[in-house]
């Protein structure tokens, strides 16, 4: 009976060991080992720690088959040793055992990802793939922008590199002993205004962080970065009486300090002058094959090519354009904002604050302005203007001749070449110039560098060599019954000629028109007696195919005279 009760109370025993047991693994003999989830480590601190159960002690080394074993002891059933020795460019095994559990239990130690860091000024410039996912992680992150460049991070473990996007992941320090801080802290506009050298890895992950209690990781390598100062501000020039601005090829301009318009970058190769355009989140001017070294107003304030700038049209757009004004509130000028790109590789510089000034001019071409054609026997010569104002009141005039200028963009403005016509002077513009089928155009010209030109006005009618420009006399006799016979350009003249035959007693007097005799309305006329004592010229016009109406006045005979051989 005794002997009963005492195998029941061993029983008893027994099971309740088990019950306040954790279950280890045995082995035949009755050895067991520690369990899995009772070893846990900590990347953060390079340590590992155990829940040793039953144990007093715990050993472990990295060797399954060491004969001397470090003794990690043991505090309130758990203990802690460093693995910081193991070097962390590869992957470690760690074994572990109990002075109880003293089978081994093994447990990886993983290498540190390679961290590898890439500065781009214009994320959507950079040479990488991925582009779309690079901006999708910085939406969170509003201190990184086109303005200050961004940071790309790529991971490399086992020979494979990947890009990282897991920026939450990422910390810094400002040189070897700063503090490490979360990629959220990092003011960029801050670091790079100045310049900085910064240090970047991943934050470790600790095994008990992971789903499965064991799949932790190692900080990563660190990865150094030595940003940069900005860049100044570029020089900006106003050339007035062009109505340019002096941004070129890899600049970018804005009115509003927010929307920025990039000229494209230059590139010039040993085959010819090639333009490369990057893919950009902002507009882009149309792709040209030449070197932009300015730009014109109109393109720059966003209108029209031919729309005037002055006070009223920033006063009907005010959300368009930053004003600079005087103490009571005037409005002085517009400011257009302007900085050096940013590329693949570099932020975006400093930028610069240039005012605008108005034009004040405007152009009244009808009464300044005369056009005219200059012709000889042989062909087309050219076109003279003149500019009428008087020295006393100048109004000097800029003039171009262009292709098209009721459908030009701000672009074309931009290439156009103007010339100068000042007051009470005339010029003469040769055919290789004065192309057919192009137009004059003219605006005031800027009085000084505080203002810009005005509008322009365009000569109504086209360079058109078909209009009568040259007219010329040849006599047979200086006598009644003289034939006298006009003779005008050999262009192709449009539509009907018309000869007007005149008279004068003063070679350099007032002329009066001849309505009779043989040939008056003709190309020939035939002098008469009552012609004797005067000096005769013709002057021949037509209208042109465009509906200008031309003419021109021939040089006058000498006097006629009575015929000496009929005395």
């Amino acid at each position: 009976m005794k002997y009963r009760k005492y195998l029941l109370f061993l029983l008893f025993v027994a099971a309740s060991l088990l019950l306040i047991r954790p279950v280890t693994a045995e082995a035949a003999g009755g050895a067991t080992m520690l369990p899995d989830e009772s070893v846990l480590v900590n990347y953060e601190d390079e340590s590992v720690e155990i829940t040793v159960g039953e144990n007093t002690k715990i050993f472990y080394s990295d060797s399954a088959t060491a004969i001397n074993w470090e003794v990690a002891p043991v505090v309130d059933g758990k203990a802690i040793f460093d693995f910081s020795w193991i070097k962390p460019s590869t992957t470690a095994r760690i074994y572990i055992k109990g002075d109880k559990d003293s089978l081994v239990t093994a447990r990886y130690i993983e290498a540190q990802e390679q961290l590898s860091i890439q500065f781009v000024g214009d994320l959507s410039a950079a040479d990488v793939v991925d582009i779309d996912a690079w901006k999708q992680a910085y939406k969170a992150y509003d201190c990184f922008s086109n303005d200050t460049g961004y940071l790309l991070f790529f991971i490399k473990k086992a020979g494979a590199g990947t890009a990282f996007f897991s920026l939450d992941r990422i910390e810094w320090r400002k040189g070897e002993t700063g503090k490490w801080r979360s990629f959220e802290e990092l003011n960029f506009a801050e670091m790079n205004a100045r310049g900085a050298t910064l240090q970047f890895r991943v934050k470790a992950v600790n095994d008990e962080d992971t789903k499965d209690k064991k799949s932790g990781s190692r900080y990563s390598s660190v990865a150094k970065l030595n940003l940069q100062k900005i860049s100044a501000a570029p020089v900006i020039s106003i050339n007035s009486a062009a109505m340019t601005l002096g941004i070129r090829n890899g600049m970018e301009y804005s009115l509003n300090q927010k929307d920025w318009f990039l000229v494209p970058v230059y590139v010039r190769t040993a085959t010819g002058n090639q333009v490369s355009v990057p893919v950009s989140d902002f507009d882009i001017l149309p792709s040209t094959n030449i070197r932009v070294t300015a730009i014109s107003v109109p393109m720059v304030m966003q209108v029209t090519a031919n729309t005037r700038i002055d006070k009223k049209l920033v006063e009907a757009n005010p959300d368009r354009y930053i004003c600079r004004r005087d103490d009571g509130g005037n409005i002085t000028g517009v400011c257009v904002y302007v900085r050096m790109a940013a590329s693949a590789n570099k932020a975006a510089s400093r930028m610069v604050e240039v005012i605008l000034p108005f034009a004040k001019g405007k152009p009244d071409m009808k009464h300044d302005i005369s056009v005219s054609y200059q012709q000889s026997k042989t062909g087309m010569s050219g076109v003279v203007l003149v500019n009428n104002t008087l020295s006393t009141e100048p109004v000097d005039y800029q003039y171009a001749i262009v292709e098209n200028p009721y459908d030009m963009t701000p672009e074309e403005l931009s290439s156009v070449k103007w010339s100068t016509l000042k007051a009470e002077k005339t010029v003469k513009v040769g055919s290789s110039k004065a192309l057919p089928e192009h137009y004059l155009i003219f605006r005031t010209a800027t009085a000084g560098r505080d203002e810009l030109p005005s509008e322009f006005e365009i000569y109504p009618y086209p360079i058109r060599y078909d209009k009568v420009s040259f007219a010329a006399i040849s006599t047979t006799s200086l006598y009644p019954g003289g034939e006298i016979t006009a003779v005008t350009g050999n262009n192709a003249i449009y539509g009907e000629i018309t000869y007007t035959w005149e008279r004068s007693d003063v070679l350099t007097g007032a002329y009066t028109k001849i309505t009779s005799g043989t040939g008056y309305e003709a190309s020939k006329y035939t002098i008469q007696e009552g012609d004797i004592g005067y000096y005769i010229r013709v002057t021949i016009s037509n209208v042109s195919s465009a509906g200008e109406t031309a003419q021109a006045t021939s040089k006058s005979t000498g006097k006629i005279a009575k015929d000496p051989t009929k005395q």
